[in-house]
């Protein structure tokens, strides 16, 4: 059976919101994440201390959407559910005002900066293409379900910045991972796979360019699937970067951590050239 990735392109008369949860209702997600989790870490892109208009963090609208079907439609109970991020960005408090990201914690969930968290040091990775051992943070660790949240955006070093390398955020320091970064986004990954039950990539707002500030491109689409290579290579395409520049891909279809076959992904809703814009 081949796996699917969804790509949902919003409706003239939708709000971001209302495209997340058509899209999760869709799926549906509530299939994956059920009360049984014990802890779901929902891990946006918090890199930078921009609005999320600027497309180079994860939108709060499209958190809350998330959020909102994690209570009411999958019936999580909402002490389970933490949004969290290690970004580099300064101060927190302003970051999150500015992004209105404290109305979350109206709906009864948790709000973490993970560079403040406890860590897990020197996690062995088995089998390593490139990176040994890493330090995590402890909330990822003892998270039943991540959630990856990231923005839709390319990134000077591995093309694309999307549900796989959103993992950099669980871990310090995150320099370890500027040198053979394609093989140790798969190597990190390789880590946290087994907890990693779902990818909701935002592409309301796309970024192009330098992955700190690139330029906004308006469009409108959220893309998701149970496999985060499958889900990156379709956001890849969708950009316009194969695997012969995202090599992260290709590593992490070697490790067995999904697939980055076309040919096997079964693409719900719009096609990558209904959607198509070069990056």
């Amino acid at each position: 059976m081949k796996t699917k990735v969804y790509v949902i392109k919003r409706e003239s008369y939708e709000t971001t919101q209302e495209l997340v949860l058509r899209t999760l209702q869709m799926i549906p997600l509530k299939n994956f994440i059920t009360n049984s989790e014990t802890k779901i870490l929902i891990n946006p892109n918090w890199v930078t201390s921009d609005h999320f208009s600027t497309g180079n963090i994860t939108s709060t609208e499209t958190l809350e959407g998330i959020v909102l079907y994690l209570i009411q439609e999958a019936k999580i109970v909402p002490k389970k559910i933490i949004v969290a991020d290690g970004g580099s960005f300064g101060l927190i408090e302003n970051f999150f005002k500015l992004n209105e990201i404290f109305r979350l914690k109206d709906h009864g969930v948790e709000i973490m900066n993970l560079n403040e968290d406890e860590i897990v040091n020197n996690i062995e990775i088995p089998n390593a293409l490139s990176l040994k051992t890493v330090n995590i943070a402890k909330t990822a660790i003892d998270a039943s379900c991540i959630i990856s949240a990231p923005s839709l955006k390319t990134h000077n070093m591995a093309k694309t910045t999307l549900s796989m390398k959103n993992m950099m955020g669980t871990i310090m320091p995150k320099s370890i991972m500027h040198s053979n970064i394609h093989k140790k986004i798969a190597d990190l990954v390789s880590v946290l796979r087994s907890k990693m039950k779902f990818q909701i990539i935002d592409g309301i707002i796309g970024s192009d360019g330098w992955e700190l500030g690139g330029k906004p491109i308006q469009m409108d689409l959220i893309i998701a699937g149970e496999d985060p290579v499958a889900v990156d290579r379709v956001g890849s395409a969708i950009m316009g970067f194969g695997m012969d520049k995202v090599k992260y891909l290709k590593y992490g279809e070697q490790k067995g951590l999904g697939t980055a076959n076309l040919d096997e992904i079964e693409i719900v809703g719009n096609s990558i050239d209904e959607v198509y814009h070069k990056f």
